[in-house]
């Protein structure tokens, strides 16, 4: 964690009397958010794709899969092969380019033994099929070695509507409909696992269905798009601003739903910036949502966050190095057992 994210996490986490810690929790006393990715589609060195991990009652659930969520999610000491319960937001290549790596390599590397599921919006079932229609050698690969079997690379899909999409060991995940211009049709989610409530808004300009999931949630995780000044004086900028503030939050409407919502804790994710490179780019933006309203504690995602929350805390865990870890070069590769 840079020195930038560093202290707007320790002014967060004193603003809400909460704390940081590199020592993770138990899982089954918790709530476990893993900022697997949190940028769009611009390539930047340190933001890989959107992806948004949730782990409760021993069950992992991943949220879009944006560019590099293997990657990632190994950086972050979990198994992709352990990930097969997939819910999409929306179907941009920003959110789903990640997946067919998701897909194929923990099945013929890492010997995955179970299909994956996946839940998204109108559409998904046509992008699955084209998925599987593009990357057609996984045909040649089941059975030829005695455990890449083919019946592992089925997904079962199910097209989602508003209201109640999983229920089960307490682990609950209901969507709403959010606004993301030629992005629709687009869904947030609200996640519920006895008393903790996290709530992902997807890609949305301001949305009420969004502060209404959120109030008084443990976390919402909303994205933002952050102009600079130099970008909107270009000629023709105007036109392209216009088109993109169609379909993602600026700092003034985040700051809104924040304010509105009133989360235990705050997270920007999603971070879409124009000319506003690095952590003075993230400072901006951090500035912008303070000026327009909002005073409670908040936090600037970066890749591989750790947020563990419970009733009495929401410890944030920064990244671990990845110096020390293995090759994932098979199934029997651990890697929770390494710090």
């Amino acid at each position: 964690m840079g020195p930038f994210a560093a202290s707007v996490l320790a002014t967060a986490l004193a603003i809400a009397g909460l704390s940081s810690s590199v020592a993770a929790q138990p899982l089954e006393d918790h709530v476990r958010v893993t900022l697997v990715g949190t940028g769009g589609p611009e390539i930047n060195p340190t933001r890989y794709g959107y992806s948004t991990l949730i782990e409760a009652g021993g069950q992992r659930l991943l949220f879009d899969a944006g560019r590099g969520v293997v990657q990632r999610l190994y950086e972050s000491r979990v198994n992709p092969r352990d990930v097969t319960k997939i819910f999409l937001t929306h179907l941009h290549n920003d959110h789903i380019e990640g997946l067919p790596t998701l897909w194929i390599t923990p099945w013929f590397l890492l010997a995955r033994d179970k299909p994956l599921e996946v839940w998204g919006p109108p559409g998904t079932m046509k992008m699955i099929a084209g998925m599987r229609a593009m990357f057609s050698d996984v045909e040649k690969r089941g059975g030829v070695n005695g455990f890449n079997k083919i019946e592992y690379m089925d997904v079962k899909t199910t097209e989602i509507k508003d209201g109640p999409v999983y229920d089960y060991g307490g682990l609950k995940v209901s969507a709403f409909k959010v606004s993301h211009g030629d992005g629709d049709p687009a869904v947030g989610y609200k996640i519920e696992y006895g008393k903790r409530v996290v709530v992902l808004s997807g890609d949305t300009v301001y949305s009420p269905n969004v502060v209404a999931a959120a109030k008084g949630a443990d976390l919402l995780v909303h994205n933002v798009v952050g102009f600079s000044d130099a970008w909107v004086a270009r000629p023709g900028a105007e036109k392209h601003r216009a088109a993109v503030a169609s379909k993602l939050a600026s700092p003034e409407q985040v700051a809104r739903a924040f304010s509105e919502s009133k989360p235990r804790l705050a997270v920007i994710s999603h971070i879409v910036k124009k000319d506003l490179s690095g952590k003075a780019g993230d400072e901006v933006i951090v500035k912008q949502i303070r000026q327009d309203g909002y005073t409670g504690p908040m936090l600037m995602g970066e890749d591989r966050t750790v947020i563990d929350i419970d009733d009495k805390d929401i410890k944030v865990i920064p990244p671990r190095p990845t110096e020390n870890l293995p090759d994932l070069d098979n199934k029997n590769v651990k890697l929770d057992e390494i710090p």
